[in-house]
């Protein structure tokens, strides 16, 4: 039955045909700012997000695909997980990574530190430091000084040696600690960041002990760690995120400073083109991982045409459908027309902000025009509450491509990508890049459901 279920998906994915994801969102935690004290030293903690469990093999199999990564395990021929042990909880089926039966919501272990980073990159974050590892597992700062994340009885919190019977659970059955975080004590040891492994031989380390270890390694002050090659059926991790502009100053959108474009709100119901977003800049209207235009006046040359010129001195890479084969090409699913201008060279964790004005509450559908060429999700936030989770972006890669770079241009269209409700009168609607990125936006459509 797995077989069949997995060419259903595969099917399914090349019509264009929603998809859930197979794995669900990384729900997140926000740690709010604080002092602590690391290796007796006064350390100062920005706003950060951490995801509230470890990595579960479902979520660390959809990026292995997403990477194309084959049976050997390799990504930019680097071994990222030990496909040679039985203790992987991951099988490689029909040219496909899926957790082995029963061990879904497991946390992923068996990957080594450089397969925890890879990871943590196509996600849009990073592996904790150990002083944010330590200061998120302690409660930040409703910290009530435990030994252990969220107790000093380690039952109550964590599996290990003597509650285990030897082996890992799923995430997020034991008790939570102070800021809702699950199994910072025990079940996996969780990779933590080194900005600089000199090489293979280095220290990278570890924390919060796991299912095969004693209550003395599962202690909040307890530090151990291997080389970054090493692999562990009870070392796993979890990511760390940039706070967005919106969780730390709450009154981000009561006392927003972005402008819509050409001073006219985008109206719902219709189509938001993803190009018209608010003026306002970065860290305002936007969040781009660099400040530089890809599209306009780079890959499209200032040549005094509105279409190469658009926006170009702004950090949302934007671009435009184009003929000669590039845009009309013969593996598009859905046909767009020729000039059209769309978002790109999107990387987890860039959102964007439109102002509209939604002229009746209701039920709304939402329709994505995109390209994809890797599996990917996104999400919807409206005035900084989110309307939707993750949404299943499924790639338009083909295998009968010949010009690689040009599955970034196989367009697609999905015309139901969600139902949300949405409350009549102006709002600012926040579009936001979860995981893979290299997508591509044209438009959202909005359709209200009678």
């Amino acid at each position: 039955m797995r077989l069949i279920k997995i060419k259903m998906i595969a099917v399914l994915a090349a019509c264009g045909i929603l998809l859930q994801a197979n794995a669900k969102d990384i729900d997140r935690v926000f740690v709010k700012a604080g002092n602590m004290l690391y290796k007796g030293v006064a350390v100062a903690v920005e706003d950060f997000e951490i995801s509230k469990y470890e990595i579960t093999n479902e979520r660390y199999a959809a990026f292995l695909n997403s990477k194309l990564v084959g049976i050997d395990g390799k990504y930019k021929g680097r071994l990222l997980i030990n496909v040679a042990s039985e203790d992987l909880q991951l099988e490689f089926v029909q040219k496909k990574w899926v957790s082995k039966n029963g061990y879904e919501q497991h946390p992923m272990v068996m990957v080594n530190y450089y397969g925890a980073v890879e990871f943590c990159k196509w996600m849009g974050g990073r592996l904790p430091t150990g002083a944010e590892w330590l200061y998120a597992a302690q409660g930040g700062a409703k910290t009530k000084q435990y030994s252990f994340a969220g107790s000093n009885r380690l039952e109550e919190v964590g599996w290990y040696k003597n509650n285990s019977n030897q082996h890992s659970y799923p995430v997020g059955q034991k008790k939570p600690n102070a800021l809702g975080i699950y199994d910072m004590s025990g079940n996996a040891w969780e990779w933590c960041r080194d900005d600089n492994p000199v090489n293979d031989s280095s220290f990278c380390l570890h924390m919060g002990g796991s299912w095969y270890s004693g209550e003395q390694p599962c202690k909040l002050d307890a530090r151990y760690g291997n080389t970054p090659t090493h692999f562990s059926n009870s070392v796993g991790f979890r990511v760390v995120f940039t706070a967005d502009a919106f969780l730390i100053n709450k009154n981000f959108f009561k006392k927003y400073k972005g402008k819509p474009w050409n001073n006219t709100p985008q109206q719902i119901p219709g189509r938001l083109q993803c190009e018209w977003y608010d003026m306002g800049g970065e860290g305002v209207s936007y969040h781009d991982n660099d400040s530089i235009n890809n599209g306009s006046g780079k890959l499209n040359p200032p040549n005094g045409t509105f279409l190469n010129e658009f926006r170009m001195h702004e950090g949302v890479d934007i671009s435009y459908t184009k003929s000669r084969d590039i845009d009309n090409n013969p593996f598009n699913l859905v046909q767009p027309e020729m000039d059209q201008f769309y978002a790109g060279w999107t990387i987890p964790g860039e959102w964007i902000n439109y102002s509209v004005t939604v002229k009746e509450s209701g039920s709304y559908t939402v329709g994505l025009m995109y390209t994809a060429s890797g599996d990917g999700e996104i999400a919807l936030l409206i005035d900084g509450k989110p309307l939707t989770t993750a949404l299943f972006i499924p790639s338009v890669r083909n295998e009968k491509e010949t010009i690689d770079w040009r599955n970034w241009h196989h367009w697609n269209k999905i015309d139901t990508l969600a139902t949300v409700p949405i409350k009549k009168g102006a709002h600012v609607l926040t579009l936001k890049t979860i995981s893979n990125g290299n997508m591509n936006y044209e438009y959202l459509e909005f359709k209200l459901n009678q």
